[in-house]
């Protein structure tokens, strides 16, 4: 069984996301990576790891992004023609704990599982973390994706992406034939921080988003979140902010107060 990690990133370093990501995917054979043009030290950090390839981009083509995962799942296809199942992990995402139990033995079992039952991909549960490393949010679309996050993929010939330039769009191949739950979770964690948000609000901004997509990011007037189950955070995760964001000054009072400080 050959299980290879794929993801793009950027400046996950810096985002304190990327010695997450790597001992998420220890499981795995090997990891494919598309760096966007990171400059904060992450591209060192790669060579820490014999098992990776990256692909290099000397600019960030962040509106190209479904291009470039074809550009590194050719590359991938290419060098591992007998890869058995490809587990997509953005940077700012963590794996199921229940998954990494067992040196990642549960992993390779759902995709056993899946091998003999002829499934093509797996639905995982998705939870938005928000302002904080345990409590998730629920209202205002952030819990849309929940069992609906599709981040493993059987090598079946087809693993082709919608490459059209743009954002938001499916982020996975969309060739699968039978696609079934898996009974596990990941957890995103780039809502986790008061930065990470308002970083967000301002690069898609400058992107030219708006409405309702940009707005809900500093909009908490129907603020609801909940803690997540145990188990479902890896054992090794370090749980630095566990207040209820409920009771904290609101995103949009932090990201007006930045703008004064800066004008």
């Amino acid at each position: 069984m050959k299980i290879i990690a794929f993801t793009q990133l950027r400046n996950e370093l810096n985002k304190g996301n990327l010695e997450n990501w790597f001992k998420c995917t220890e499981p795995c054979d090997y990891r494919y990576i598309f760096d966007q043009n990171s400059d904060d030290g992450s591209k060192e950090y790669y060579k820490k790891f014999d098992n990776t390839v990256v692909i290099e981009s000397p600019t960030n083509r962040f509106k190209e992004e479904l291009i470039c995962k074809q550009e590194l799942m050719d590359q991938l296809l290419l060098d591992h023609p007998d890869v058995d199942w490809v587990l997509w992990l953005d940077g700012d995402l963590l794996l199921d704990g229940r998954l990494l139990d067992n040196n990642g033995q549960n992993l390779r079992g759902l995709c056993d599982a899946g091998m003999q039952q002829g499934i093509e991909a797996f639905f995982f549960g998705h939870y938005n973390l928000w302002r904080s490393d345990i409590h998730y949010r629920l209202d205002e679309g952030y819990h849309g994706l929940h069992g609906q996050w599709c981040p493993l993929w059987r090598n079946t010939g087809r693993l082709k992406f919608d490459n059209s330039p743009g954002l938001h769009k499916p982020q996975y191949p969309l060739t699968f034939r039978r696609v079934a739950n898996s009974g596990f979770n990941v957890v995103h964690r780039g809502f986790a921080t008061d930065s990470q948000i308002i970083t967000k609000y301002d690069t898609y901004k400058g992107f030219g988003q708006k409405g309702w997509d940009l707005d809900r990011l500093l909009d908490e007037k129907t603020l609801d979140v909940a803690p997540l189950e145990d188990g479902i955070l890896p054992s090794w995760f370090n749980k630095t902010d566990v207040v209820d964001p409920r009771n904290k000054k609101k995103i949009i009072e932090l990201y007006e107060e930045k703008q004064k400080t800066n004008d």
